[in-house]
Formats: structure tokens, sequence, C-alpha cells
């Protein structure tokens, strides 16, 4: 256990092995930088903080987590979780003041160590009970809610805040003569527009195209019109230290009030692992990766608590980036170490060319990604299972309605139920040999499973009764007890219970308890 626990802690190149095309990577990685540069001003804003410490996460955490991890998922600056942390620490300071930047350092060292415990209680496994249907749910959910916060920069929204989506839009639909900005609008259709016709020609290449052209549309637009009629909005300059090294303060008012914060990093730790693990889980099923799922939730933890120390903020898993970064054929996470470096080589040499990239332009293309997740054709897929599209359309609305933590949470309990019920159920066929029933039993035999066998004996009462457990997966004490006591009963009426038993089942039930008036068969 201690060696695999130590081979999981240090960092694994094994996915050297399967880089077919490294040059593929690289592109990934340039692509992904520069989504993440306008989502870390933005996440850096959700979480009370300047922009420059969005993107010291969008270098810092996707650095360690790629470095640490096995997989191509992309991590960085997430939604759910900068909202979180403001939500946590706006309480206790004002926003970005030097007190409440210590304690967003201080929650996400708590992050990091809640993730850390998790990985070595093997926490992971949880997330193994998510249904494709969940995860395809997750899916769908996030990309609706990347395409609702591309509209606020596509029709330049700042204006105004809402609460739910269908508020937006209705805010949209009826005072959208005041509302949205046109020049902003151009921009923002143009960019998908060329996306989606550069994807027709180029697939690899039309999320650069798409940028490229909103680009190029913002510059005409404000080479044509004044800045004070169009307004829009540009990503602007952000100075940024190659190493911008920082020691958390710790002590002891800052310890007294982290007990206020401790719901909060477990909260912080659980939505972020969940959203890194069901987009591994994603790519697991999609690719043809080895992902080690302990490994990735190491690298989210040691990421976590790495991060106060590089002026950072803790992340997680990106969804549209990491779909991004699969659709460019990136596999390995090359493609996420070489997309922190190159946040900060385009912030620092390309900054001139940035400032004067459009909100909109970049608007665009999340809107592009976000519609891609949202795959149609899973409705009519699950709709197969009723069980499944049910946890599908939860999840979705879920998601929709209340956020991606909550979606989450729902995807988790709906998965896990339905696990919980399909295992309770038995298989069990009645045959009659020498006139006596034989119960065959296909199944676990467990406390929540037992009770399936009572109407099976109440309706063999006053006969001998053969129970064959050969293909049992699983017998516990609740089982155990069971049998003692219906063999008991029949005892009391001269009748006897049989078992049919391998070896290993026979030294478990002793172990437990059986007792002699249950008569032993071995096969």
């Amino acid at each position: 256990m201690i060696t695999k626990l130590l081979r999981e802690a240090t960092p694994s190149f094994t996915w050297r092995h399967r880089l077919d095309n490294w040059r593929t990577e690289i592109f990934a990685g340039f692509v992904g930088a520069i989504l993440v540069i306008p989502q870390g001003i933005t996440y850096a804003y959700l979480a009370g903080l300047q922009p420059e410490y969005g993107l010291y996460c969008a270098i810092f955490v996707t650095l360690f987590s790629s470095l640490l991890g096995t997989s191509s998922m992309m991590s960085g600056p997430n939604t759910a979780v900068a909202i979180l942390i403001g939500t946590a620490v706006v309480p206790l300071a004002g926003r970005g003041s030097p007190i409440y930047i210590d304690y967003v350092f201080l929650l996400c060292l708590m992050v990091g160590i809640v993730q850390l415990l998790f990985w070595l209680l093997r926490g992971a496994r949880v997330f193994q009970y998510l249904s494709p249907a969940a995860i395809s749910g997750i899916s769908a959910g996030a990309g609706f809610l990347i395409i609702m916060a591309s509209l606020d920069s596509i029709l330049d929204l700042s204006t105004f805040k809402t609460t739910f989506f269908y508020e937006k839009l209705y805010v949209i639909l009826s005072d959208a003569g005041s509302l949205v900005n046109p020049y902003s609008f151009v921009i923002g259709i143009c960019t998908i527009v060329a996306g989606y016709v550069g994807r027709r020609y180029s697939p690899r290449y039309f999320i650069i195209i798409a940028v490229c052209a909103g680009y190029i549309c913002g510059l005409l637009v404000a080479f044509i019109w004044p800045q004070t009629e169009t307004e829009l909005e540009y990503l602007g300059r952000m100075p940024l230290e190659w190493l911008p090294f920082a020691v958390p303060t710790v002590n002891i008012e800052y310890l007294m009030t982290s007990l206020k914060l401790i719901p909060y990093a477990i909260a912080i730790a659980f939505i972020g692992l969940a959203q890194s693990l069901v987009i591994v889980r994603e790519l697991k099923m999609e690719t043809d990766q080895h992902i080690d799922l302990d490994k990735e939730v190491y690298a989210q933890g040691v990421s976590s608590i790495l991060a106060p120390f590089f002026s950072s903020f803790a992340g997680s898993g990106s969804f549209n980036r990491t779909k991004v970064n699969q659709s460019l054929g990136a596999t390995t996470p090359l493609s996420g170490i070489v997309a922190g470096v190159f946040v900060l080589v385009l912030i620092t040499f390309l900054g001139p060319i940035l400032t004067y990239m459009p909100m909109a332009a970049m608007a665009g293309t999340l809107f592009i990604v976000g519609m891609d997740m949202i795959k149609w054709h899973d409705i009519t897929h699950y709709s197969l299972v009723r069980s499944e599209l049910v946890i599908y359309l939860c999840t979705f609305v879920g998601i929709m309605f209340f956020g991606l933590a909550v979606g989450i949470e729902i995807a988790v309990f709906l998965s896990i139920s339905v696990f919980l019920v399909r295992i309770s159920q038995l298989d069990i066929k009645v045959e009659q040999s020498n006139s006596e029933p034989v119960l065959k039993v296909k199944g676990a035999l467990f406390y929540a499973s037992v009770a399936h066998l009572t109407e099976q004996f109440q309706s063999a009462v006053g006969k001998n009764l053969t129970v064959d457990l050969q293909y049992t997966t699983h017998i516990d004490q609740s089982a155990v007890d069971f049998f003692n006591r219906e063999a008991k009963n029949m005892a009391t009426k001269e009748n006897t219970l049989t078992l049919m038993i391998n070896e290993k089942q026979r030294r478990f039930l002793e172990k437990l308890g059986a007792n002699a008036t249950i008569k032993i068969v071995m096969i």
C-alpha cells in the first residue's frame, strides 16, 4: 500500500510512450492557453480577487495538476469553485483587501488538505458509481451554463445581473433594443459563424479560425467607430510576474477564523474533485488513455495546496477546455503543461496584441464549445432505459436551475440510488428436486436484499428447503442471521434448511456464526 501511495505521489511520465504527435499536444496547449485567459480574469472577479490571481491560477494549477496527473484533462480556474471561494471569504474581509487575500490562501490550503485526505481514503471510488447518463447530463448541463455565460460578453450584458437563466432570456427578449450592444453582438456572431464554417473545412483548427475572425472583426469595428460609441470590452493589459512566490499567512487569529471556513473547504474540495473526476471518467470512456483516478485526486489536492504559494487560488478540471483539448487530438498531460507555460508567454510577449482582443470574440468560442457539449442524441439514446433517462434529465435540469454543484450532487445521489436498487434485487429461480423446492439465488445477499427471500421461505412452510448459493456474489451478517432464524423455525416443524455453498462461503458462514441447524452441502 505504501509503495502504491508513493507511486501516485510522484510525477509519472509513462504517458510519453503514447505521445504520438508532440506537435498536436503543443498546439492544443496553445489553444487552451488562449481560452483560459478570459476565464481566469472572469473567475478571479467571481472569487473577489484581482485579475492577475486568475491568470496565476490558469498557469500554476494547470501546470501542477498536469505534471502530477495522468490524463489530458485541462485544469485551472473554475466557475463553481471561484463562486464558493468568494461566498466563503466575503463575510470575513473586504473584497480584494490584503486580509481577504490571506483568507483565500488559507481556504485553498484547507481545500488541498481535504482533497489529500480524500485521496488517502481512496475516495475516487465514489465517482465510479456515476452512470454514463449522469456524466452526459453533467456535460450537457455544463455546456448550457457556458452558453448562458457567453451571452454576457457576446451581447455586452454587463449592466445587469440575473439569478436564473430564464430571467436573463426574458430580459434580453423584452428589452433587447436598449440592452444589447450591436457592435459586440456582430463580433460574437462573426466568431461563431467563422467557427462553424472553419470546422467544416478544418476540424482541427476551427477554434483558432473563430478567434482570429472575431479579433479581425473587432479591429474593423474599432477602426470604423470610436470607442465612445461602440463601448466594446477588451481583454486589456495584465501585468504578470514570472515567479509570483508568496507565503500564506498562518497565525492564531487566522486559524481561529479558519474554523468558519471548514464547511466551505469541504464543499469546494468535493465539488472540485467531482467535476475533475467526471471529466476524467468521460475521457476514460471516450479515449484509450490509461488514467489512474487516485493519482488524479492527488494531483488536484497538491495543486490546491501549492496554489497559494504562487499567488493563486484553487481550481479544478475544466469542461470546455478539456473538450477543446480532446477535439484537437491531445491525449497526454503534455498539453496541460504546455498550456500553463503558454499563458505566461502570451501575456508577457503578446500583451499588446491581446490587449485589444474583444471579449465578445472569446465568448463566441466558448459558445461553440458549450453547444458541442450538449449532445442531443443522448436523450434518444437514454430513453431506452427509463432510469437512465431520469438520471440524465434530472441532472441536466438541476444544473440549469440550481447550478453545477447541485447538479453534480443530484447525479451522484441518483446514480448511487439506482445502483443500490439494482444490486438489492435478487434473481431467484424455484426448482423441484425429489418433490422439495430448491431456490437458486443469483446476486448479493445483504441487508437490503434479504427481504426478497422471505416470500419464498413462507411459501415452503412445512417442507424441507434447499438454497443454492453458488452464484451468490456476497453474503453479509444480515443474511447469516436470516438463515439462522429460518433454520431454527424450520427445525421446530421437523424440516431442514440446506445451503449449497463453496469452500470460501463455508468459511465465511462459520466466521459469521452460522448455527448447527443449517445443513451444509459443498459444491
